[in-house]
């Protein structure tokens, strides 16, 4: 059984809602002085903070052993739990983020 990290979802899933969520400052066109539209187009700081967050989940380690050894205990005593629901969404959630990067 490999346990992987949780976080990199959490990361993940902002980024997607971010990416979701558009602002009514970027419109992609401006106005000139005489009134005519222009198409133009802005790089902003979000591709930096994004490429940043990517850095830090791919830098991450891929077990942690706490964790590990938590369910490594839980399984041996037979104290361990697993909701179906929580597999099937984590599950979801993996063949999505993998669709989308």
């Amino acid at each position: 059984m490999k346990v992987q990290n949780d976080n990199t979802t959490n990361v993940l899933d902002s980024l997607v809602r971010s990416a979701q969520v558009k602002s009514s400052k970027d419109t992609g066109a401006s106005a000139k002085v005489d009134g005519s539209a222009t198409d133009t187009v802005e790089l902003s700081s979000r591709k930096e903070e994004i490429q940043r967050i990517k850095d830090r989940v791919m830098a991450a380690p891929e077990m942690r052993q706490d964790k590990v050894e938590k369910v490594q205990g839980e399984l041996s005593a037979q104290t361990y739990n697993v909701k179906g629901e929580l597999v099937a969404r984590s599950i979801v959630k993996s063949q999505l983020l993998d669709e989308i990067l």
